[in-house]
């Protein structure tokens, strides 16, 4: 037996597919059999399809072969997640279920999307083991991250961004806020998704990492309500203060 993961019917191991990574029944498929519409085809030869939701817009990238669905959207037949609302309580979050589940989702897609942030490129689509259903990365196994290089159009699978991480910040994605360490590169992709600035101090790179992690022992989570009091002073007495320096929406 198997457990649909957007409705919870357990049912035959034959009845039920991989949609998303995750098994799904035949009516949850149909509801959203025309959900993804195809925006690239294997992209530079890769066996992997980039699809975007027409219900909200967000974008996925699937293997070639693979059945997928909205990193974000939920639908009539889904039921919630004991684990996402405990998330959405921590958070305080104040929608329906289904509201706080497609919030965080959705916040999910935006910070990692950041992450793959590069000058001159235009990130297209990531994709998340566990969304929509979890809310957070359920396992590593991914399809990928994509962008599109501005100039030339080229569509190619995208790294992790790194570089120096100078900055200790806090944004505001909307109901919550996010903490996180990074240089201005990483800061201004948080902007581009939505995000408002609360503070970035700026720092040695060690002084930076020391700072975060005391921060992410302190609070358990990078992304917290918009009522914890996330001091970045306290973990940062020395940090010099450049948020007005910084680019905002």
């Amino acid at each position: 037996m198997k457990q649909c993961i957007n409705c919870m019917t357990r049912l035959p191991r034959k009845e039920v597919a991989e949609v998303a990574w995750c098994a799904l029944c035949a009516p949850c498929q149909q509801v959203v059999a025309d959900q993804m519409k195809l925006l690239h085809d294997r992209p530079g030869g890769a066996p992997v399809q980039i699809h975007q939701c027409g219900w909200c817009g967000v974008a996925r990238s699937c293997g070639i072969g693979w059945r997928t669905r909205c990193l974000v959207c939920l639908d009539d037949r889904s039921v919630p997640d004991p684990a996402v609302q405990k998330i959405a309580r921590g958070l305080e979050l104040d929608g329906t279920w289904r509201e706080n589940s497609e919030f965080i989702a959705a916040t999910t897609v935006k910070i990692r999307l950041a992450k793959y942030f590069q000058p001159g490129w235009t990130v297209l689509a990531t994709d998340v083991h566990g969304l929509p259903w979890t809310g957070f990365r359920w396992l590593t196994r991914s399809h990928g991250t994509w962008g599109r290089n501005d100039e030339t159009g080229e569509v190619q699978q995208l790294k992790h961004s790194r570089g120096e991480a100078n900055l200790l910040y806090l944004v505001r994605y909307g109901k919550v806020l996010k903490f996180g360490r990074g240089n201005t590169d990483r800061v201004g992709a948080h902007v581009a998704q939505g995000a408002v600035p609360v503070l970035v101090l700026s720092a040695s790179s060690q002084e930076i990492s020391v700072a975060r992690d005391r921060l992410k022992r302190r609070h358990r989570s990078e992304m917290v309500s918009l009522r914890t009091p996330v001091d970045l002073f306290a973990v940062l007495p020395d940090g010099l203060d450049v948020t007005d320096q910084l680019p905002r929406n």
